[in-house]
């Protein structure tokens, strides 16, 4: 059975969201304005290895999230890497479904829509691309997508900067 991808219901003419992706009213944001003086943890990978698994465990357990700085990824490839993404999901919604995943089957790698329901039965909007890319054994190239075609090349390169 193939989801219903959130990208199809949103590019279908909706004129509201789908009761089914509405959060309860306890998980809704109060506000969406920025707090002053509040900004997300950055850590730079330039500092001693000691001083970056320091930060990374405090910033992971107060914040749950972090940014890296310093990683040496150069904002082209990080650019080019968006560019690749949005070229796979602007492909037919049936060419991407070659690509799906089947969690029921074991096979969590690929393209797939967040079908996880939380305590309220309400479900995530989202799709998504998911393969692995470290460590070495746990990349399985068969399920990178041909299409784009320059998708394979850019995720490659970027394995090079793989720890």
């Amino acid at each position: 059975m193939i989801a219903e991808r959130v990208q199809a219901l949103a590019l279908g003419g909706l004129n509201e969201l789908p009761t089914q992706f509405i959060r309860p009213a306890h998980e809704q944001p109060e506000n969406s304005k920025a707090i002053v003086g509040v900004t997300v943890p950055l850590i730079s990978l330039s500092q001693p290895h000691n001083v970056v698994i320091n930060e990374i465990a405090k910033a992971a357990h107060e914040w749950g999230f972090f940014l890296i700085t310093d990683h040496g990824i150069s904002p082209s490839l990080i650019q080019r890497l968006k560019e690749v993404g949005q070229e796979f999901f602007e492909l037919s919604q049936e060419e991407k479904e070659v690509y799906a995943n089947d969690a029921a089957s074991g096979r969590f790698e690929g393209y797939g829509t967040k079908m996880t329901k939380n305590l309220e039965e309400k479900l995530e909007w989202i799709d998504y691309f998911f393969h692995f890319m470290a460590p070495p054994s746990k990349v399985n190239h068969s399920v990178w997508p041909k299409n784009p075609p320059a998708y394979r090349s850019v995720q490659s390169y970027l394995l090079t900067y793989a720890i």
